[in-house]
């Protein structure tokens, strides 16, 4: 008797194989000879770049910064408190608030309190997180705020004694009546960190985007509560906390010196900068399939010799004529984002840029090729710049793409 095979048993091996091959995001082809198709390599080094300036903003940043560094000034950091419910305690009959502490924290173990900064008390709302920069506080002064004077400092350890933070303390009892003011429901309360006594002191304080609430800025009030149960009254003590709801480091930049030879990405300096890559029917045959497409930026690593996530964007607008020496309040250039935005480590004095689909959408049609914005991931230290060169060597920007045609 025949033993009867099942058909889907024989076909499994090859709808395995055929799903191997398909689902493979780059099959590879062993043998071009018979199928008409060539693989080719083109390189492109005649790319142009250029700096541009934008007014550094920090909003994003997971750290609050105070004094100069690198070159850099940083003449005041603020905070706001929003309105709270917490507020509404001022009113309550049966509730007695005892002190109201601001808190902020630094991972500094040999902070002392000579080096730390004056809290300033604003009721009024002074400044956008997103949007406000240096150009908006040129003539910045404190004289109309409360000045709180310098913080106390508390240590923190683990159990096992180890430094873990530090927290800069500033009782505001003083500021109860208004902060308690809820008369107004969009009600802002500013607070500034400015140096008084060395404008050469420099910190670092955690911000609000630096976790999710046990390092923020915040204010913790203590109270009181009397709850009647009964015959007996009890009288409850406890604390809550009120936290930031917004702060920013303002950075002003200085005088920046540019060569033409390089260019530079900061965030703390506001340094951009714009790429035009020439990809032209001549260069790139029509109806040729990109294999790989890689931007390859050399950087000089005795300036930056650490990691530096640089970020690459086609640019969605016209070309502007860019004035190197004009700082923009905002960014001039709108970018095409998902799915052409990428972004890399730098590593071993290279930045290598995978750019593969917007090329092959130029090379179709399907976009225009406007140029590139070059630009540094917000999560970068804003101290740190990285310098790209552009020049006329062998270590020059180049565009190396491997594609196949007929």
């Amino acid at each position: 008797m025949k033993m009867r095979i099942p058909i889907l048993r024989l076909l499994n091996p090859i709808l395995f194989a055929l799903f191997i091959y398909n689902c493979s995001e780059d099959p590879l082809v062993s043998n071009l000879d018979h199928s008409g198709l060539t693989i080719n390599t083109l390189t492109i080094d005649n790319i142009s770049a250029q700096n541009y300036s934008v007014a550094p903003n920090l909003g994003t940043n997971e750290s609050l910064y105070l004094g100069t560094k690198n070159g850099l000034n940083i003449p005041v950091s603020f905070i706001e408190i929003a309105n709270n419910a917490y507020w509404s305690y001022g009113f309550d009959s049966t509730i007695l608030i005892d002190s109201l502490h601001f808190i902020t924290y630094s991972k500094d173990s040999l902070l002392s309190q000579n080096s730390t900064p004056n809290l300033f008390f604003s009721p009024d709302s002074q400044f956008d997180e997103n949007t406000s920069t240096y150009l908006d506080f040129s003539t910045f002064s404190n004289l109309d705020w409360v000045d709180l004077d310098q913080p106390l400092l508390k240590t923190n350890n683990d159990t096992s004694g180890n430094y873990l933070y530090t927290e800069l303390i500033w009782g505001i009892d003083t500021l109860m009546e208004s902060l308690i003011d809820t008369s107004d429901s969009n009600l802002v309360r500013s607070f500034a960190l400015q140096f008084t006594n060395n404008d050469s002191n420099y910190i670092e304080l955690f911000s609000e985007e630096a976790t999710t609430g046990e390092k923020d800025p915040k204010i913790i009030m203590y109270y009181r509560k009397t709850i009647e149960s009964g015959d007996s009254t009890i009288i409850d003590t406890t604390s809550a906390t009120i936290y930031s709801n917004g702060d920013l480091s303002i950075i002003d930049p200085g005088e920046i010196t540019l060569s033409p030879d390089v260019i530079g990405l900061s965030n703390g300096k506001g340094l951009r900068s714009i790429i035009n890559i020439p990809l032209t029917e001549d260069s790139l045959p029509a109806g040729s399939v990109i294999r790989s497409a890689e931007l390859i930026l050399n950087y000089d690593t005795t300036i930056t010799n650490q990691t530096y996530n640089v970020v690459l964007d086609p640019i969605d607008n016209d070309s502007l004529a860019l004035d190197s020496n004009f700082v923009y309040e905002f960014d001039p250039y709108e970018a095409m984002g998902y799915p052409y935005r990428v972004s890399t480590d730098t590593e071993d004095g290279k930045c290598i840029l995978s750019v593969k689909e917007i090329m092959q959408n130029i090379s179709l049609g399907n976009v225009t090729n406007l140029g590139f914005k070059l630009i540094s991931n917000e999560k970068n230290d804003p101290f740190e710049t990285i310098w790209f060169d552009t020049g006329e060597s062998t270590t020059s920007a180049r565009l190396e793409i491997i594609y196949v045609t007929n």
